[in-house]
């Protein structure tokens, strides 16, 4: 019987993670020696010590959410093109030498529940993305990659944001600037990425396609990140990153009551943690951990 190999979903909080529920439900029905556990490592100090775990063996591979995706790339020796456009990483794999590789699956898995719950195509569409975390930099690539016409970047500091993603006021940035990384050779043509704060975004008169949420707010409380009433008159399409083990955020039932389409995190959820299986060696087709995790979350 071979040894049992774990892994950790990682964040602060984490609780409300429906990630151990799937993750098992996918080891357990292909017959896999695996566990995956929920562990909150309270600040950044806790997940480097995780970290060192991790290299040591004790773990095989890292799931990472919200606050440590920076983190988390910076403590990888080998990252993959998604990793580096953003400079975020929310999947480790340890290699067999100890070594640690990162992948970011939030992109893909973001763009894909995009398209399944609100039938929506980025190309040439204009999106106010709330939150400059690791969370942010994913969608904003998956956006830029999927050829989004303009980009509004929210923040409570936007001009820490724009430092830290290398925009000056309106400016044009690429794909590989977000972290001033590699890759500009595959990056899409560069266009407008404007960094806001949420007073300057409320006032603005601009019109989007997709407000996007990648705050904590509404995973564990009653906060929005904009007032229904400026989803009415300039967001007909919301996806909240976050979500709830039960129900729903109070964004997405905002913006439900108003008759605007929206999802809760729970699909990028399901796609980025199949794209990360799949990182972590698992060979089964996508339509069948898609299937088990379905049943999993009913």
């Amino acid at each position: 019987m071979s040894a049992l190999q774990k892994y950790l979903i990682v964040g602060t909080p984490i609780a409300q993670s429906l990630s151990p529920r799937l993750h098992n439900a996918v080891y357990r029905e292909l017959g896999l020696p695996r566990e995956l556990n929920a562990c909150d490592p309270k600040d950044v100090a806790g997940f480097e010590q995780l970290i060192d775990r991790l290299r040591d063996g004790v773990y095989q591979g890292l799931c990472v959410t919200i606050p440590y995706k920076l983190q988390a790339q910076l403590a990888c020796d080998t990252l993959t093109p998604t990793a580096r456009r953003t400079g975020a990483v929310n999947y480790i794999r340890r290699e067999a030498d100890g070594s640690l590789t990162g992948d970011n699956t939030d992109a893909q898995g973001f763009a894909q529940a995009a398209s399944q719950e609100l039938g929506i195509s980025f190309a040439g569409i204009t999106a106010a993305v709330c939150g400059s975390g690791g969370a942010s930099r994913a969608i904003v690539d998956a956006l830029l990659q999927g050829g989004a016409a303009r980009i509004a970047l929210v923040s409570r500091n936007p001009q820490r944001t724009a430092e830290e993603w290398g925009i000056v006021d309106a400016s044009f940035v690429r794909v590989s600037q977000l972290n001033l990384g590699e890759d500009s050779a595959s990056s899409p043509p560069a266009i407008p990425v404007q960094a806001l704060d949420y007073k300057a975004l409320l006032q603005s008169c601009s019109c989007f396609d997709l407000l996007v949420n990648t705050t904590p707010l509404g995973m564990s409380d009653d906060h929005m990140p904009v007032p229904e009433e400026w989803l009415l008159s300039a967001a007909p399409a919301v996806y909240d990153a976050v979500y709830r083990k039960e129900g729903t955020t109070p964004l997405v039932a905002a913006a439900h009551k108003v008759g605007i389409p929206a999802a809760d995190g729970r699909s990028m959820l399901i796609e980025q943690a199949i794209c990360g299986m799949q990182f972590w060696g698992i060979e089964a087709d996508s339509a069948l951990l898609r299937s088990i995790i379905d049943i999993a979350l009913q």
